[in-house]
């Protein structure tokens, strides 16, 4: 396969896929992003309704074993979770601090 024809590929592989529709799990793209959108993307709230197995016949017991092993680790999550929600704070303030930077220099070469 040549690599111009790469990205082709994944896509109709990507296409034929199928996967379930999952509920508040969609990614829209966008045009622009506000520096209000990246706080709010930034903080990591997991939703224990969200672990569900789709499966027929035995979805309940995996979906009780799924919801059994995330309380079980819900003190290692949730330090997990606040390190990452931290680092991606502090990541937007950097780009914050970047696009004004940016900002200000194309005022002053204008």
């Amino acid at each position: 396969m040549k690599p111009e024809d790469a990205l082709a590929a994944a896509r109709s592989r990507a296409a034929a896929r199928s996967y379930p529709d999952v509920p508040g799990f969609t990614v829209e793209p966008v045009e622009s992003v506000t520096l209000d959108q990246l706080y709010e993307w930034a903080v990591i709230e997991p939703e224990l309704e969200g672990l569900y197995s789709t499966r027929r016949v035995v979805g309940g017991p995996i979906t009780f074993g799924k919801r059994m092993v995330a309380r079980s680790l819900r003190q290692y999550l949730g330090q997990m979770i606040a390190q990452q929600t931290r680092f991606n704070l502090q990541l937007t303030v950097y780009v914050a601090r970047l696009a004004d930077r940016v900002d200000e220099l194309e005022k002053r070469a204008k």
